[in-house]
This record gives C-alpha cells, structure tokens and sequence, in this order.
C-alpha cells in the first residue's frame, strides 16, 4: 500500500512506500518526521488513518478532475459543431463516443482512500477493504473542513500572541 501526504511543517507533499512495514514518513524537503499508527493496518488491510488516526476515509477514483472535465468539454464541443453543420448522426456519434469513453475510464481507473481529516491518500491492495470505506460523504467532509479551519485560526491566534514563535 502506499501513502501519499501532506507535510505539516512545510506544506510538501511526500509518498511513503510500502506502509506496511513503516513505522514513520518523514518528509524529503524538510525532513520533518512523524510517527504513524501501526495498529491502523490490520492483516494488510487499512482500518484507520496511520496519519492521523482517525476510522473516517472515503473513496473516489483516482482521476483528475479536470481532465474529466476536459473530456466532457471537448465531447461538447465537437458535438455542438456537427450540430452546427446538420450532421445529427456525428453529433450523436460523439457524444456517444464521449459517454463510452467515461465508462471505460470508471471501470479501468483504481479507487483511491482519502483520509477526511488530514487528506492523506492510500492506493493499492488492501487500501479499501472488502468495500469498508463509502464515497464521500458531504456532511463529514463539512464537519472536517470546518475542523481544520479552526486549527488554522487557532494557530494563527497563536502566533500573532507570541511573534517570537518561529511560523
């Protein structure tokens, strides 16, 4: 399984692999290291969020977004063309083709574990579990959010208390 996270000290993104058998991630650019829960990862299977410890993760594909948009897009813009021209038939034909295209994509494309609280990302065997975790849920995405806007007004309170405190 691998980890993808985000470095608290630096903002760096960083990958750890395999997760199994590491006891800490440190980061390459600032070389801050954090300590992750080994019982998070039960038989090779994900259960909670070795980051940050926390059981709410959710899936989505991994994908980007905006190339999935881009796609759409473009299925549209040739198909509003054809229209243009009076050829329905390639219209059709394209958004056809575009709509097969994003079937193929969401049956070919892994699923990716997205931890809500800290973002961290798990791919790979044994990061989803025998289906355990849900797609996003927009009311704990919400609840977490807000979580981590209040952590950030607080540390900003904090350091605009003491200027001394190294940022």
């Amino acid at each position: 399984m691998e980890l993808t996270f985000e470095c608290p000290a630096c903002g760096r993104v960083g990958e750890l692999k395999p997760l199994e058998s590491a006891a800490s991630a440190s980061c390459a650019g600032c070389g801050h290291a954090r300590e992750l829960r080994t019982g998070a990862i039960a038989d090779g299977a994900l259960q909670a969020c070795p980051w940050c410890a926390t059981e709410d993760l959710y899936t989505q594909k991994d994908f980007p977004h905006g190339l999935g948009l881009a796609i759409v897009a473009a299925g549209f813009v040739a198909s509003t063309v054809f229209w243009y021209f009076y050829m329905p038939i390639l219209a059709l034909g394209v958004l056809l083709a575009t709509a097969a295209l994003d079937l193929a994509l969401y049956y070919l494309v892994p699923d990716v574990t997205i931890c809500y609280r800290c973002l961290s990302q798990y791919r790979g065997m044994g990061a989803n579990p025998g289906g355990r975790f849900a797609t996003f849920d927009l009311a704990v995405g919400e609840r977490y959010r807000q979580e981590r806007l209040r952590v950030e007004e607080l540390r900003r309170g904090q350091q605009a208390a003491d200027p001394s405190r190294p940022g």
